[in-house]
C-alpha cells in the first residue's frame, strides 16, 4: 500500500528553490535540499525526480513569481514611473537582498552558457520582459510620457540590460553609490 505524502508539494518546492538560490546548482548537494525542504529522498524523487528535474521546477516556480514585478507596466498608471520604480527598487533594497542577487541571474550566470534547455527557459523569460517594457514604452509615447522618436524596442533592450546589469552590480557592491549611478544614467535613456 503506497504512503501519502505528509508534505506541501508546493512548500517543499519553495523551499527547494531558496536552497538552489543561496548555493548555486553545482555548490547544492541532494542532502542540502533534503535538508532545506524537511522531506526524504524516496519522497523527494517520488515527487520531483532527480535533482535536476526539481531545479529546474524550482527556477519555473521562480520565474513565475517574478511576473508580476514587469507585468505590472502594463496596467501602471504612469509606465515611465513604473520603469524608474523598477530601477529604484533594486537600489531600495536591503543588503542581504541586494547579496542575494536574482535567482534567474545566478542561474543565468552559472548554467547558460553549457545548457540548453535552461537557456531556453531563461531566453523566453527575458523576451516577455523585454516584451512588457516595449509594450510600457510604446504606452507611455501615447500618454505624451516619452518622445515618439525614441526607438522603444531598442530601449526596452537596453532597460532591460541595465536593470539585470543592475542587479548583478548590487551583489558584488550592496549599497554602493555606484548602484545609484547606473540606476540615473540608465533612466536618463528615457529623457
Amino acid at each position: 500500500m503506497a504512503r501519502t505524502k505528509e508534505f506541501d508539494r508546493e512548500q517543499a518546492l519553495d523551499r527547494a528553490m531558496h536552497v538552489f538560490w543561496s548555493k548555486g546548482y553545482a555548490a547544492t548537494s541532494l542532502d542540502d535540499l533534503l535538508d532545506g525542504m524537511g522531506i526524504g529522498r524516496q519522497s523527494m524523487y517520488d515527487t520531483f525526480g532527480s535533482k535536476r528535474e526539481l531545479f529546474e521546477a524550482a527556477l519555473e516556480r521562480y520565474l513565475d513569481k517574478q511576473e508580476p514585478e514587469y507585468s505590472c507596466l502594463a496596467t501602471a498608471p504612469s509606465p515611465l514611473r513604473a520603469i524608474r520604480d523598477a530601477f529604484e527598487g533594486i537600489v531600495d533594497m536591503t543588503v542581504e537582498e541586494q547579496r542575494k542577487g536574482c535567482f534567474g541571474i545566478n542561474s543565468t550566470i552559472e548554467l547558460v552558457p553549457h545548457d540548453e534547455h535552461i537557456a531556453r527557459m531563461v531566453v523566453a523569460r527575458h523576451r516577455r520582459t523585454e516584451d512588457e517594457i516595449y509594450a510600457a514604452l510604446e504606452r507611455a509615447k501615447e500618454l505624451g510620457e516619452l518622445a515618439r522618436s525614441k526607438d522603444s524596442r531598442g530601449l526596452a533592450r537596453f532597460l532591460l540590460a541595465a536593470l539585470q546589469g543592475l542587479r548583478v552590480t548590487a551583489v558584488a557592491m550592496p549599497k554602493s553609490a555606484a548602484l545609484r549611478d547606473i540606476a540615473r544614467f540608465s533612466l536618463q535613456a528615457l529623457e
